[in-house]
């Protein structure tokens, strides 16, 4: 089985190589996505209906705790003995099969072969640029991006599907579960709603460019570093081993100054995420506790919304820190770009004919060197 999933996508596949590389960000990812185009689709498709068969599960709740106080302990078999097997049969069978399928796509089919398809094609790419490309920048930066783009363009797959689309399809399915039991539910699921995704995209918008200079600090550590380690005979023969050592200090500090307003954003949501959580435990919980005691909601309707306001005060931290990881990750990628979609610039002319040998020799004439331009 792990072998059939493994091998659902070749991340060697043959492709149209181009001087050009799209710069923006989107058409960048998704040229390296055309392989997984179906696969994507599959694993989104799985994640609603998983997200949708999570909700059933606590609508279900209600309705047993319903029948449970509605019935008699002699009787419920009789009446409902077929319901529980049903319901038993999609528990055990129906919602493991497809938590396994689509946990076998990301974790056997997408992470794996996306991540080492970025850095195939990205490195084919680079090793196509000229002699001069490469002595204009660091050679540690440019292996840094080469890496840590691919696992950070996988990440921003693994939480699209894993995260964001079960997310949405979570939030959408518990507003009709709630509009079903009563419409009024609705309302304080709207109070936590509305400004939890004001919250999201104010840290959003900061934090996607926060981790764009937080990675191109890494990669000039990197670069500063490995460039000594690779010059260690001149730093020696000319002395300059302090002179390297605050060299790389100063890009040291610069990756722990960014970082540190990376982490400022993280600090300042999750102190906005608790004072939300409060108010969607109580403005739900509330809420249905004021119907039941006006005869509008039933002790099921009751059970369900608690339920579905703990289960979401439980999820909105890991949904809030996937959304910012999924564009902190986003920022990553942007920043390895502008190694990885840098266009070859030393190419054939377009009138370049095939070269054919007839005879080996070696001729110099006007032989003349300079720097720069």
């Amino acid at each position: 089985m792990f072998r059939f999933f493994e091998g659902l996508v070749d991340p060697y596949v043959p492709y149209k190589e181009s001087d050009t590389p799209p710069k923006r960000l989107y058409p960048f990812l998704r040229d390296y996505a055309e392989p997984f185009k179906k696969v994507f689709w599959v694993t989104g498709i799985l994640s609603v209906i998983i997200a949708i068969v999570e909700i059933w599960l606590l609508g279900y709740l209600g309705r047993l705790v319903d029948v449970l106080t509605s019935s008699t302990p002699a009787g419920i078999w009789a009446s409902n003995g077929t319901e529980f097997l049903i319901v038993a049969f999609l528990i055990l069978i129906a919602r493991p099969a497809f938590h396994v399928a689509q946990i076998m796509l990301l974790n056997n089919t997408i992470l794996p072969n996306f991540g080492t398809l970025v850095r195939w094609r990205a490195h084919k790419h680079v090793l196509r640029q000229s002699v001069g490309w490469f002595e204009d920048d660091f050679a540690g930066r440019i292996a840094n991006r080469i890496m840590q783009t691919p696992p950070a363009a996988g990440a921003v797959v693994f939480q699209l599907f894993d995260a964001l689309a079960f997310a949405v399809a979570y939030v959408f399915a518990a507003a009709v579960l709630l509009g079903q039991a009563d419409v009024r539910l609705i309302i304080p699921l709207l109070m936590w709603l509305i400004p939890y995704i004001i919250l999201l995209v104010w840290v959003i918008k900061r934090i996607t460019p926060a981790s764009e200079r937080a990675s191109n600090a890494r990669s000039a550590v990197t670069g500063r570093v490995v460039d000594s380690y690779t010059n260690i005979h001149a730093v020696k023969m000319f002395a300059h081993h302090d002179r390297e050592i605050d060299y790389a200090k100063e890009a040291i500090e610069e990756a722990r100054r960014t970082f540190q307003i990376e982490m400022r954003l993280y600090t300042i949501m999750d102190a906005g995420l608790m004072l939300l959580n409060g108010v969607l435990v109580v403005a739900v919980v509330g809420w249905s506790i004021w119907l039941w005691m006006q005869g509008a909601a039933t002790v099921g309707v009751v059970a369900v919304a608690t339920s579905l306001a703990l289960r979401l005060n439980a999820m909105s931290g890991w949904i809030m820190w996937a959304m910012t990881d999924f564009f902190r990750e986003l920022g990553v990628v942007q920043e390895g770009m502008q190694t990885i979609s840098q266009p070859v610039t030393l190419i054939d002319q377009a009138d370049a004919k095939p070269l054919v040998i007839t005879a080996g020799a070696v001729d110099v004439r006007g032989l003349s060197h300079h720097y720069g331009m």
